[in-house]
C-alpha cells in the first residue's frame, strides 16, 4: 500500500472516533441539562411548606441523570484522547 491510502484510512478512522466522541459528549450535555430541569420547581418558604421538594423526581431521578451525564462526558473525553486524535 502506498502512503496516500494509509493516510486516507487513518483520517477516516480519526474522523469516526471524533464523531463518536462528540456524540457521546452531546448526549451527556443533554442528560445534564434535563437532570437540572427535573430538579427545578417550586420551593418551600418560611410561610408555606411544599412537600414536592421531597419527590422522587427531584431527589433520585434528576441527580442520577446529572451524574450519568458527567460520567459520560469523562468517557467521551477519554475516548477522544485514547484513540490518538491529538498525536
Amino acid at each position: 500500500m502506498n502512503s496516500t491510502s494509509n493516510n486516507i484510512k487513518k483520517t477516516e478512522h480519526l474522523s469516526s472516533v471524533c464523531l463518536r466522541s462528540r456524540c457521546i459528549i452531546i448526549i451527556a450535555c443533554v442528560l445534564i441539562v434535563s437532570g437540572y430541569i427535573l430538579m427545578s420547581g417550586a420551593e418551600s418558604t418560611a410561610q408555606s411548606f411544599n412537600p414536592d421538594i421531597f419527590s422522587t423526581r427531584r431527589i433520585v431521578i434528576a441527580p442520577i441523570l446529572c451524574l450519568t451525564g458527567y460520567l459520560l462526558i469523562i468517557l467521551g473525553i477519554l475516548n477522544y484522547n485514547r484513540k490518538g486524535v491529538h498525536k
